[in-house]
């Protein structure tokens, strides 16, 4: 069985955090230009870690949510060090995949923004935990996990295979990170929605900040 963590790391300029294991990471960089695995890694950018990761704050404060694929039975892995704030915000075990060691999946961080209106009913190749950086969201559906997403940082799970509908209120666009184990075929495929029914009333945007094709351990 295997997990995907989200972890909401801040750090205080010049911060030096001890190594933390991991078997397969991607984080995010909401603020600053912290230093991982001895790479700067500037704001609005990702970065993927395989089996440990070092992290230095740098010049700035720094504000990191990194997310993990992993076994279900990993011991917690905060980040630790003088004046580090390290909080697990969301874990949820893959329920949709028999997951198991040898295995290999697409672990991809992508980000939906300038997204306006409602989705209609849809579901996804792929279990993954979303995040919000702008905006609103609001997440209905007969199976799974509901939501309403207000304020940057609040997070949410889709367990790809119940369909849900996902929707705006109001006239500012909405921007989120999705954090997704999909099927490797998935990997020349930006747009994984499949809709289902309902009137699709809405725009958006998409980027990629990281995917990689992941063998499970």
């Amino acid at each position: 069985m295997y997990t995907l963590r989200l972890y909401h790391d801040s750090l205080p300029a010049g911060a030096v955090a001890d190594p933390v294991d991991t078997q397969h990471a991607i984080l995010y960089v909401l603020k600053g230009r912290p230093i991982i695995n001895g790479k700067e890694v500037p704001a609005d950018t990702a970065k993927y870690c395989m089996d440990n990761i070092r992290i230095e704050a740098g010049a700035e404060d720094a504000v990191i949510w990194r997310f993990e694929l992993i076994p279900t039975d990993a011991p917690k892995a905060y980040l630790t060090g003088r004046g580090i704030d390290s909080q697990l915000k969301m874990l949820r075990r893959v329920r949709m995949f028999e997951m198991a060691p040898r295995q290999k999946w697409l672990f991809r961080l992508d980000c939906i923004y300038n997204n306006l209106g409602s989705t209609g009913l849809h579901s996804h190749p792929g279990s993954g935990i979303r995040c919000l950086l702008a905006g609103n969201l609001h997440v209905r559906g007969t199976l799974g996990e509901e939501s309403d997403n207000q304020k940057q940082g609040d997070t949410w799970y889709e367990e790809g295979c119940y369909p849900i509908v996902s929707t705006t209120y109001g006239d500012d666009p909405t921007a989120f990170l999705r954090a997704m184990v999909l099927p490797v075929e998935y990997a020349d495929y930006p747009d994984t929605a499949m809709w289902i029914e309902g009137a699709k009333v809405v725009q958006s945007d998409w980027k990629s900040y990281s995917q990689q094709i992941v063998r499970l351990r």
